[in-house]
Parts: structure tokens; C-alpha cells; sequence
């Protein structure tokens, strides 16, 4: 074990060399790329405004009820994408919930429009932003929002310390 640490001190890197060594440059951008999708999902938007999303939807549902399920669901999800993961891996998921969050998010929107110029699609259609955004949250807790941290994996060990403290410094 002390070997081991004596290995890794001999192997410091400073932050130049992320840039320049193309051995720990590749997996670095890759899993910035991945955190940099992940925040443009939209998630944290999505997060912190989905009472009021619900408010403007004009929905009969409660919002705050909405926005509650829209959490329980996350939280599950969440648990099963640990299982998930392992059997069908991280390339796949992340495809599946990228396309999941463009639908979820293209049919809120659609409704949001539709609903600006005709109000009775907020009659025939309140339930379809409580649909969109549990849709959303799962494809978010299946593949975007835990794979782009197990990618932080690949990083060398050396140089897997100085990018998580970047990175989750978001």
C-alpha cells in the first residue's frame, strides 16, 4: 500500500497536464463533454421550477402533488439504474435517455405552445406536463445523470483526484 502512494506522488500532475498529455486528455474530455450534456438537459430547471411548470400548465392537478411524484420517481428510478447499468451498460442508456429527455421536454414544450394559442388544450391535455416531466425525470435517473459519474472511472488514478474536485465544482 505505502508503494502505492509513493507511485502516485511520484506521478503528480498539475492541471497543464490534463491539457497536454494525450493518454489523460481523451478520457478528460470525454467526461467533461458528458458533464457539460448532463447540465444541458436541464435537469436542475426542470428541478427547482417544476411547481411553478405545473402552475403555468393550468393543470386540475395540485402542483405541488405533481412535483412530488415527479421526485418519488426520480428517487426510484435512480435505484434501478444502478441495475440497469450493469446489464445493458452506459453507451446504450445514454443514448435511450437522451432521446427519452428530447421527447419529454419537446412534448412540454409543444404543449406550452399549443396551449398560447388555443386554452382549451389545457382541458383536453392537463394531464400531459405531469406525463412529460415523469418521463423526463426517468430517462434523466436511468442514464444522464448517473453515467457521466462512472465515466469519471476511466481517469487514470493519478489524475482522477485533481478532475473530480474540477468537476464537482460545478
Amino acid at each position: 500500500m505505502q508503494q502505492s502512494i509513493d507511485e502516485n506522488k511520484e506521478k503528480h500532475i498539475g492541471l497543464l497536464d490534463i491539457f497536454t498529455t494525450s493518454s489523460i486528455l481523451k478520457p478528460t474530455m470525454l467526461v467533461l463533454v458528458l458533464m457539460f450534456f448532463q447540465v444541458g438537459t436541464g435537469v436542475d430547471i426542470v428541478s427547482f421550477f417544476s411547481v411553478t411548470i405545473f402552475q403555468a400548465s393550468g393543470s386540475n392537478i395540485s402542483p405541488h402533488l405533481s412535483s412530488i411524484g415527479v421526485g418519488v420517481i426520480q428517487i426510484i428510478a435512480s435505484f434501478l439504474s444502478s441495475v440497469v447499468i450493469d446489464r445493458f451498460g452506459r453507451r446504450p442508456l445514454l443514448l435511450i435517455s437522451e432521446i427519452v429527455i428530447m421527447i419529454s421536454l419537446f412534448t412540454i414544450g409543444l404543449f406550452f405552445y399549443l396551449r398560447s394559442y388555443d386554452e382549451s388544450v389545457v382541458v383536453t391535455l392537463s394531464w400531459l406536463p405531469l406525463a412529460s416531466l415523469l418521463l423526463f425525470s426517468i430517462g434523466f435517473a436511468l442514464g444522464m445523470g448517473p453515467v457521466p459519474f462512472i465515466y469519471l472511472e476511466i481517469l487514470p488514478t493519478h489524475v482522477a483526484g485533481k478532475t473530480k474536485i474540477n468537476i464537482n465544482n460545478r
